[in-house]
């Protein structure tokens, strides 16, 4: 009885020890038509501060090519890897 105790209890204290950690969160980023991507928070501000970097702005997704979502599309191919992440 001892025993089942005293496994019961690491158990308990494993899973709590576990859960304190913290999690990577993961999200999808979307676009119609092309499909959902996973995307930590850190990979795509990467990808919004590259796309900042490289000229793009908020107004680049009103009213454009790709529906008013362009900014969208370059974070998109971003998270694909079809961008480089690095200025040549």
């Amino acid at each position: 009885m001892w025993r089942v105790i005293m496994m019961t209890m690491l158990a308990v204290g494993t899973m709590t020890a576990f859960q304190s950690f913290p999690a990577q969160a993961q999200y999808a980023v979307c676009m119609p038509a092309r499909g959902c991507l996973p995307a930590t928070q850190a990979s795509y501000n990467a990808c919004y501060q590259l796309a900042l970097a490289r000229g793009w702005n908020e107004s680049d997704n009103v009213e454009r090519d790709l529906g008013g979502r362009a900014l969208d599309w370059f974070i998109y191919q971003c998270l694909a890897g079809k961008i480089p992440r690095t200025n040549r």
